[in-house]
């Protein structure tokens, strides 16, 4: 029999969860549309609505038939520009 190797689950979403500026950067690239949701309190027909109408706060790549955001403009959204690069100059 194989055995399958441990992966970190993904976060459970819950609308009392406050996300920490590092949680959200070791999230990659991209995320999930719900994580997105969950980040910034919306719920998950709200955050399809104004995915489908190009009206969500940052951009939404529709990749087939799932939706992924950039974490950096979240980063942007939620917190401006890049702080942590000008303190590192």
């Amino acid at each position: 029999m194989q055995r399958r190797t441990l992966t970190r689950k993904p976060p459970r979403f819950s609308a009392n969860r406050m996300w920490r500026r590092e949680e959200i950067e070791a999230l990659g690239t991209t995320c999930p549309l719900m994580t997105a949701a969950d980040i910034l309190s919306i719920s998950r027909n709200t955050a399809y609505e104004h995915a489908s109408a190009g009206t969500f706060p940052v951009k939404v790549l529709k990749l087939g038939g799932r939706c992924r955001v950039v974490v950096e403009e979240l980063l942007d959204l939620l917190y401006g520009g890049d702080d942590r690069a000008e303190v590192e100059r």
